[in-house]
């Protein structure tokens, strides 16, 4: 699953598994929210807030419901904070929260990663939380990226890799819901879903100068609540009639094994053993080389 973004959208569910065009593949708003509404910059950036300091102008594409945008603005201000997504109903609640916080700072608006509307060198620092996943071509996003970046400027990218997930009990139909047919779903869809080790070679390849990597565990399901919640959201999410239909169309399961696979991966998320776990992989990159 993904973080924050809406991402590239398809037009037609239809066209979607045929095409190959990109389209966000947590197809569920509700799943969406309730997957990313909580998470925070701490732990999910802490190698870039080391880099941050008040007075610079961020951007964080793919911003989504701006759970972890909001926390920048603090550390920003009184720099700006601007939050790209191309759903607007996730927009909506970040600009909410932005006024339930008093960040007058945090900014939000509808765009594409694949071209912002934003001046060349305008930003200090740009951010993508798992946005280049759900990408056909995650290297142009990053050129938009190091577009927009004043010299001096620093990218700070972290995905998944979705090859990464670890699951106990090792035997539950989830291990290969989300070792299989998750990786098969992403890249039907137009994303990435293996591309993160990769990101050092790919932010050089896209014109920045010098980059470092970081590997993160934010993402994990060891308690009750927390394994229930995560047995939900992947039952809601593979019952929703966009992704059955390009799992069915694939032929990578069947409308009989697909609900006894969900209603197992409701059984192991009561389990007192029941574990989760995947790897983000994540990078700097800085537009200038070492001083």
């Amino acid at each position: 699953m993904a973080d924050e973004s809406s991402n590239e959208i398809a037009t037609t569910a239809t066209d979607r598994p045929n095409a190959g065009e990109e389209f966000y593949n947590i197809a569920d708003e509700q799943v969406q929210i309730a997957y990313v509404q909580t998470r925070r910059a701490a732990q999910w950036v802490p190698f870039l807030l080391p880099h941050l300091r008040s007075g610079l102008r961020l951007l964080d594409c793919g911003c989504g419901v701006g759970s972890i945008t909001l926390d920048l603005a603090e550390r920003v201000t009184p720099g700006e904070a601007v939050g790209v997504d191309l759903d607007e109903t996730q927009l909506a609640l970040a600009r909410a929260g932005a006024a339930e916080r008093g960040l007058t700072n945090a900014h939000f608006q509808v765009a594409s990663a694949y071209g912002l509307p934003f001046a060349d060198a305008s930003f200090d620092v740009v951010l993508a939380h798992t946005l280049l996943i759900h990408l056909r071509e995650p290297l142009r996003a990053l050129r938009e990226f190091r577009r927009v970046l004043a010299p001096g400027g620093l990218v700070a990218i972290a995905d998944d890799d979705m090859s990464t997930w670890r699951i106990a009990p090792a035997a539950s139909p989830l291990q290969r819901l989300m070792r299989e047919i998750g990786p098969q779903l992403s890249q039907a869809t137009g994303g990435s879903p293996l591309y993160s080790p990769s990101l050092r070679g790919l932010l050089l390849e896209a014109g920045f100068a010098r980059t470092q990597g970081f590997a993160l565990a934010a993402e994990h399901y060891g308690s009750l609540e927390e394994t229930r919640r995560f047995a939900t959201l992947i039952t809601r999410l593979l019952r929703n009639p966009e992704l059955a239909q390009v799992v069915l169309a694939h032929g990578w399961t069947t409308p009989e094994q697909n609900e006894a696979d969900l209603a197992a991966v409701q059984e192991w998320g009561e389990r007192p053993d029941a574990f989760a776990a995947v790897m983000y992989c994540a990078a700097l990159g800085w537009v200038d080389p070492a001083p």
